[in-house]
């Protein structure tokens, strides 16, 4: 068992390039400053294990800012296998604390450079090279990252060069969480915290035998902690295949780890891009491997099972029937993909709209995002990678949000419906078996059917989900339909000829009634007192009584003279603040009217005896 001060005696660390990067979150940083800060003076904490392989010299032999320290100093090079993440994070940890002190001061008997050069970096002044002790493989993009933003040495790299990705911004955030813990800290309690986690955090420290398979054993080990995603695994599997291809050209060997390393960069960095929204490794694995080969609905985590046990295996690569070409092809398509993965999910990012390069796809990614892609996600990456023609992608685009509203959101069918035909689809699209205006067809022919086939839309299943919201006790009718705030959105694009500007989505978040759900005011009580307890809470809950606004009224009850003022302000729902009453006989027209336009908009049709029922006001009007 070794101290932190006892591991970094004579030795550096590098983390190799098959490894993930520092992937702690919150979650984790808050379960190890609570290790430290419950730990007493004089304790020991068990910390777990850092298991190393010795680096060769056939490998640290280009390392030309290191070679002084290894072979002049005798300092001992070390790849580190498992417990990088507790590494790293202890390292950042010291980074802070060094950094609190002055030059001037020590902790624990240690100045700032003392700290420095032992666990940071160390000079060769007069040949000018600094060798950090602790550091990334020069292929990942958190080894400069590190050097400038975590240790704030220049070293000639600017910010602009500095690539960014969901590793990248772990690291940033485990330097600022630290700095919040330690800035009310004095000299000594910072010498105290010091010594813990130095003196007082105890490893299970191995060097590995050369004999063992390294790639195997990394793939096993880092099974525990915070647990390796596929996309992760896929990295070093592939980097351990590279090294299995057939001798006659080992430059190929080469190429293609520099290769993979090379891409999972790309990779990285479109995942976490958007530092508000990261996206998840696996969900895009398996939707890539959807649209690049197959999907099976049998078999739990199937893209896996095939992406690791029946693709890319040692047994395949040995036998030829995987090799550098075919690698190089599925790491190439993963790294084109998840620009469009990134576009997908982020279209309102300014890096989207560059890749997308048409407002129009834009435009409609947008709506999708807001109703959820379902099974057509690979699908639409498949069409944004290999597909020129814009227009033929929006059409892919409209013909898909149709199918999810309608399908999904009116209709409310199961939500596995079309899971397996369109997913299958995907890779057939991909690999230009089918044509993109086929898809549009075979998806419309879903919805709407034709002469012989009714199609999955069905007005009916729609009264029968909104009777259940009208008659349940403590519904509210319209209002509870999950997708009542996506219909008036598009409702007020239509309004304006489907201009945007100045309808945010984003903005517009509240469902307002028009006339009150439970009204109290004289002036509303007049205006529907001919009608009983049971129609009026129907005229309330109806689809014409309901807008958007970008701030919910502070009082629901307000006479509508009042209210109107909400919506002029708001620059929305002007149909309605031109009008100077509110009433029953509003409430249905504009009802019908919106109707009207969900059978434009979606192309549907929706009989005009029916409209009333569907509103649920099919009852006497007239009646003094």
């Amino acid at each position: 068992m070794e101290t932190i001060k006892e591991i970094f005696n004579h030795k550096l660390f590098r983390i190799p390039d098959y490894q993930r990067g520092y992937s702690w979150e919150k979650n984790h940083l808050d379960d190890f400053w609570q290790d430290i800060s419950n730990l007493q003076k004089d304790r020991i904490h068990y910390t777990g294990m850092i298991s190393v392989e010795e680096v060769d010299k056939s490998e640290y032999f280009s390392w030309e800012e290191d070679k002084w320290l290894i072979e002049g100093k005798g300092d001992k090079p070390y790849f580190i296998v498992d417990g990088q993440q507790r590494i790293t994070t202890i390292i950042i940890l010291i980074w802070v604390i060094s950094d609190k002190i002055t030059d001037l001061e020590q902790i624990s008997y240690n100045s700032k450079k003392d700290i420095i050069n032992k666990y940071i970096y160390t000079e060769n002044l007069p040949e000018h090279k600094k060798s950090y002790i602790f550091g990334y493989h020069k292929d990942n993009p958190s080894y400069e990252f590190l050097k400038r933003e975590i240790f704030e040495q220049i070293d000639g790299v600017t910010n602009s060069e500095l690539e960014q990705t969901v590793y990248t911004n772990n690291l940033l955030y485990a330097k600022k969480y630290f700095i919040e813990k330690v800035a009310k800290l004095n000299i000594k309690d910072l010498g105290d915290l010091f010594d813990k986690i130095t003196k007082q955090l105890k490893f299970d420290f191995k060097v590995l035998e050369k004999e063992l398979d390294i790639f195997i054993v990394f793939e096993t080990m880092n099974n525990r902690g915070k647990p390796l995603s596929n996309l992760e695994k896929l990295k070093n599997r592939l980097i351990y295949l590279s090294t299995l291809l057939k001798d006659d050209n080992p430059d190929l060997r080469i190429q293609l780890r520099n290769n993979i390393n090379e891409h999972w960069k790309t990779i990285y960095k479109y995942l976490g891009l958007n530092k508000e929204k990261k996206l998840d490794d696996d969900l895009f694995l398996q939707s890539h491997w959807i649209m690049f080969k197959r999907y099976e609905r049998r078999e739990p985590e199937f893209y896996a099972t095939d992406i690791f046990e029946r693709y890319y295996t040692s047994q395949n690569v040995i036998s030829g029937e995987e090799n550098y070409y075919t690698i190089s092809n599925y790491i190439e398509s993963l790294a084109l993909s998840v620009k469009q993965w990134f576009v997908m999910n982020n279209p309102s990012h300014r890096h989207a709209q560059d890749l997308a390069a048409s407002d129009n796809v834009i435009f409609w990614l947008k709506k999708l995002n807001r109703l959820g892609f379902k099974s057509f996600a690979p699908l639409i990456m498949g069409a944004l990678v290999i597909e020129e023609d814009k227009q033929k992608i929006v059409q892919l685009l409209k013909a898909t949000e149709s199918y999810v509203f309608l399908i999904f959101d009116v209709s409310f069918r199961r939500s596995n419906t079309g899971t397996y035909h369109f997913s299958a689809k995907a890779s057939e699209l991909y690999n230009k078996e089918k044509d993109i205006i086929e898809l549009i067809h075979d998806i419309k022919y879903w919805i709407y059917g034709d002469d012989d086939y009714n199609g999955y839309f069905d007005i009916n299943s729609f009264y029968s989900y909104l009777k259940d919201l009208f008659v349940r006790e403590g519904s509210n009718g319209f209002y509870d339909w999950k997708y009542l705030r996506y219909f008036l959105f598009e409702y007020e694009l239509y309004l304006n000829d489907n201009i945007s500007s100045g309808r945010d989505w984003n903005e517009l978040k509240f469902v307002e009634y028009i006339y009150p759900n439970n009204p109290v005011k004289a002036c509303w009580k007049s205006t529907f007192k001919r009608f009983s307890a049971n129609e009026r809470k129907r005229l309330s809950g109806s689809l014409g009584n309901f807008t958007l606004l970008p701030h919910a009224v502070l009082e629901e009850d307000n006479c509508f003279e009042d209210k109107k003022l909400y919506f002029l302000n708001s620059k929305n729902s002007l149909e309605i603040a031109n009008l100077e009453s509110w009433g029953p006989d509003d409430i249905l027209s504009r009802g019908v009217k919106m109707l009207g336009f969900m059978e434009k908009r979606w192309n549907i049709s929706i009989p005009e005896d029916f409209k009333q029922e569907l509103l649920f006001l099919d009852f006497d009007f007239e009646k003094s």
